[in-house]
């Protein structure tokens, strides 16, 4: 997908109606087509990092280097790449996270990770694997899946009992 200036309005209007997951599939295809401007890039880096795309992210971030606010967001990209990275190798090889500090966001993996750090979590089972802790006010269980690669689901109950589910690999 080639795109000109003019064409980005479409991912901004998608954007503000809380589209991300239309942001971040269509914007990474502009992307691997070539479309490099780092506000779009931006753009779609924050849409993916909204629907726990965070793989993509790795990629994104490489062509956020010429202004302050891009290259403050290749910096929030490359944290969720990492916290994402630690907690997994915490819930698979039950990798010690005490005292590690990282940039904090409001995003369900920087949560997580703070909370891992500071030791506030209660191991509820070790076989399978399962953490409660408290993030932000929000009942949050970590667990680990059955299926091959396995994926660390992080059930984020919010504060009227609905579940939002987070999965990462």
């Amino acid at each position: 997908m080639t795109l000109q200036a003019r064409d980005i309005s479409p991912f901004i209007k998608d954007f503000k109606a809380k589209k991300y997951n239309k942001v971040c599939e269509k914007g990474s295809r502009a992307y691997y087509g070539g479309y490099t401007e780092e506000n779009f890039v931006s753009l779609v880096g924050v849409s993916c990092a909204k629907v726990d795309r965070i793989n993509i992210l790795g990629m994104l971030q490489r062509s956020l280097v010429n202004t302050k606010s891009s290259r403050e967001n290749a910096s929030y990209f490359s944290t969720l790449i990492l916290q994402k990275r630690l907690i997994y190798q915490f819930m698979i090889d039950d990798l010690a996270l005490n005292n590690l500090r990282l940039p904090a966001s409001n995003h369900v993996l920087s949560r997580v990770f703070e909370q891992l750090s500071l030791g506030q979590f209660k191991l509820v089972s070790e076989m399978p694997k399962l953490v409660e802790l408290d993030a932000n006010g929000r009942r949050v269980i970590l667990s680990v899946s059955d299926d091959e690669p396995k994926k660390v689901l992080i059930d984020e109950y919010t504060t009227t009992g609905e579940l939002e589910r987070h999965w990462f690999q």
